[in-house]
């Protein structure tokens, strides 16, 4: 198993364990507080108090391990999180955000919203615009044998001749569009 695949079934393993203690219980309105990463020149904003960590991940793009940055919180039944590292190659960048999208879309089925739309091109002013630049809202069964609803988001912005790749993700029990379509659109590139 890779290194991504590890972090993605980490990720999903606490989403579950989110889930299994909020499971069908209705939850208070979530309440958004901005965020700012200056590593990463990124602000957005969080329903709650996000943890930071750093893990070296191998994307299997030939470059071996690199540093990714992790930040996450827990709020009402879902897990909201932000992750990014920086590609040495930016002309690879569209490969970077394949790779990842088929390690968190894989045996996945597509849960679409009215206005959401898995595919969705995802370009927030000041990104890439590249092809693999998307939204997605999948579901499956997580490692607890729950169904997880992953809503993602990937994107990439240059930064001189590399570029910082970007996945935020909300990990839910069930569809929460809404709540997905306001953590996605807070994301503001500086």
């Amino acid at each position: 198993m890779s290194k991504i695949q590890t972090l993605m079934r980490c990720a999903m393993a606490v989403a579950t364990a989110v889930v299994l203690t909020a499971c069908g219980e209705q939850g208070p309105q979530l309440t958004w507080q901005p965020v700012s990463l200056q590593d990463a020149h990124l602000e957005m904003k969080f329903p709650c108090d996000p943890q930071f960590a750093r893990t070296p991940v191998d994307f299997g793009m030939e470059m071996g391990s690199v540093p990714v940055n992790m930040m996450g919180c827990d709020a009402v039944d879902s897990t909201f999180a932000l992750s990014h590292w920086l590609l040495e190659d930016g002309k690879q960048a569209d490969d970077a955000l394949a790779f990842w999208e088929a390690a968190v879309l894989s045996r996945l089925q597509a849960v679409d919203g009215k206005d959401d739309k898995s595919g969705a091109p995802f370009v927030p002013q000041g990104a890439m615009d590249l092809p693999r630049s998307i939204r997605a809202t999948v579901q499956g069964i997580g490692p607890a044998g729950w169904t997880v609803t992953t809503h993602g988001v990937w994107f990439a912005r240059k930064e001189g001749d590399k570029a910082r790749i970007f996945h935020a993700v909300v990990y839910a029990p069930k569809p929460a569009h809404e709540a997905a379509g306001t953590f996605f659109k807070s994301i503001a590139l500086k």
